[in-house]
């Protein structure tokens, strides 16, 4: 069993290879009370009477934790990736304030391994050695969380969570959809990240995806904020034939700019109601479609197309590093990017560098059909964290994974220590702006990531008050979550759990019908292909290498996953 799960791994690891960056644009698309009294929340759970000890939802009996949790002789290796704000400043989670102060209020030490990548994982897996904890993206590995089950590779934890994870249970019986969707038919076995409001224990969603356009240059050119994709392309069209920049050449200019992997475009793909991968059929939610090979793909490559033929995206692309240099270089006035490290970012660094330059957000474009769709998945969790079954010290493992999500840890890791990085304003848990300041050249989110989790993703309940202060503070900020949230949910789909023989059969489908649809796609937008001659010949194609077995496979996920 073990070696056809590594073979599995091995196979998914070459097509990630292949696709890297033509994916879905999001990471971490789904991350996002009064003051709490930190000292006495969990003693005050152990001081409880039996009775009060049974009231866990559910009727589950449970005992909630002491701390420390141990007496500083137990150590859990943890492997997970490191978030970029933090290795831009240090070597481990180690480094952190807030880690640092855990260990010692637990009791528990931990052993941070960051040399994470994804054929770093099938070696570990394939090894037979595992870490206590392992914090990765099982949804793209082959055979899926149930092949890691089924080769006893880590912890079926649903009798577990609700007796040694009682913060976390609650969580989820609190809000129903996504226990649903962060379990295995009901089965669990992770723990993942979510935004949080704690008097209410309701999970928070962010939009972070989004498109974004120099207001300047509307203003410039007289243009009203599009709203379409028509509008768009008018906008598009006077930013090209204007000196822009004002630098005496009016060629210069990128209109729409694009980075390698066409992450911007693929996002356009959803005001056209469709995706570069499997999607609900807007027009049926009950059927699962291959967004590619549909009439509304077509419609959104003549769009692309026409773009490009135009001169209004980078003639680059399919090659440029990234999109951004040439919004922060004054050389583009539009593209689709994330929230924080592009758009606030750029708004930030354009107004350091001209007040007059302005970087806003814009409605998520409602396409020719009435299409505004949103195409990142629902309830999407990039990674998470699971317990090993060669952890020897389970019960602290999970009472240590659940700190993060009781009220006092919730607090703790998005903001860190009392005093030191927050404090409390009007019963608000208020990041002091003094941490920010430095003489190296680092990012605000840079700095505060040395004290505390709330900048980065990391399975815990994130206290939404984090993101008011660092990405709500201004009119313009505001207005993001206003616009991308006019993006509907149409085509999006919940969290699909395979069989391992699905997630075998649609990894050998998927792995030729990918590249070819990937080659294809850019061929048609830079004319290598015609869109009316050769699309139903690229459509046979494409149906001759099994997609429709394809398309069965993730049908019948789908529908498990809708109860039906």
């Amino acid at each position: 069993m073990k070696k056809r799960l590594f073979a599995l791994l091995m196979c998914a690891i070459l097509m990630v290879g292949c696709f890297a960056g033509c994916g879905g644009t999001t990471e971490e698309s789904k991350t996002e009370t009064s003051k709490t009294e930190t000292s006495k929340t969990e003693t005050s759970k152990a001081e409880s009477s039996e009775e009060d000890l049974s009231a866990q939802p559910g009727g589950v009996p449970y005992e909630a934790a002491t701390y420390p949790l141990a007496d500083g002789s137990v150590e859990l290796d943890y492997w997970l990736v490191i978030n970029g704000a933090m290795s831009a400043t240090m070597e481990s989670y180690a480094d952190v304030a807030f880690f640092q102060m855990l260990e010692e209020y637990t009791g528990v030490k931990i052993n941070w391994d960051h040399n994470t990548s994804d054929e770093n994982f099938s070696m570990m897996i394939a090894s037979g050695e595992y870490p206590d904890l392992i914090n990765w993206k099982y949804a793209n590995i082959a055979g899926g969380v149930q092949a890691l089950l089924e080769d006893e590779v880590i912890h079926d934890l649903t009798e577990m969570i609700p007796k040694y994870a009682p913060a976390y249970n609650e969580w989820m019986e609190a809000n129903p959809e996504e226990k649903t969707a962060f379990t295995l038919g009901g089965l669990q076995y992770q723990f993942v990240n979510f935004n949080s409001r704690l008097e209410d224990r309701e999970i928070v969603y962010f939009k972070i995806l989004g498109p974004q356009i120099r207001q300047d240059w509307l203003d410039k050119v007289g243009k009203e904020m599009p709203t379409t994709t028509d509008e768009l392309y008018d906008v598009l069209v006077a930013f090209r034939d204007n000196d822009m920049n004002g630098d005496g050449d009016a060629t210069d200019e990128i209109p729409f700019a694009v980075g390698k992997g066409t992450d911007q475009l693929r996002a356009l793909a959803g005001s056209f109601g469709t995706r570069i991968d499997m999607h609900v059929d807007p027009e049926d939610a009950n059927t699962i479609v291959y967004g590619p090979i549909t009439d509304n793909f077509k419609k959104f490559l003549g769009y692309v197309k026409k773009l490009y033929d135009e001169g209004l995206i980078n003639s680059d692309f399919a090659v440029a590093e990234s999109a951004m240099n040439y919004i922060t270089q004054s050389k583009a006035g539009f593209t689709i990017s994330s929230m924080g490290s592009s758009l606030i970012a750029n708004h930030d660094n354009l107004k350091l560098e001209n007040e007059e330059y302005n970087y806003v957000s814009v409605p998520w474009l409602i396409g020719p059909d009435g299409y505004q769709c949103f195409i990142d998945d629902s309830n999407a969790n990039p990674r998470s964290t699971v317990v090993s079954t060669q952890c020897e010290n389970l019960e602290i493992a999970l009472r240590w994974l659940d700190y993060f999500y009781t009220d006092e840890g919730s607090i703790a890791s998005t903001f860190g220590i009392e005093d030191e990085s927050f404090e409390w304003v009007n019963e608000y848990p208020t990041i002091i702006e003094d941490i920010k300041n430095n003489d190296k050249g680092w990012s605000d989110e840079q700095c505060i990531a040395r004290y505390m989790l709330g900048p980065i993703t990391f399975p815990m309940a994130r206290d939404y008050r984090f993101y008011e202060q660092m990405n709500l503070k201004e009119q313009y900020q505001i207005d993001i979550q206003t616009n991308w949230n006019l993006a509907t949910n149409e085509i999006t789909m919940p969290p699909l759990i395979h069989t391992t023989e699905e997630a075998e059969e649609y990894s050998g489908l998927m792995t030729d019908i990918k590249t070819y649809v990937d080659t294809s796609y850019l061929e048609f937008i830079v004319g290598d292909l015609d869109l009316e001659a050769d699309w139903d010949t690229y459509v046979s194609n494409v149906k001759s290498m099994g997609i429709e077995d394809a398309i069965a496979i993730k049908q019948a996920a789908y529908e498990r996953a809708m109860g039906k």
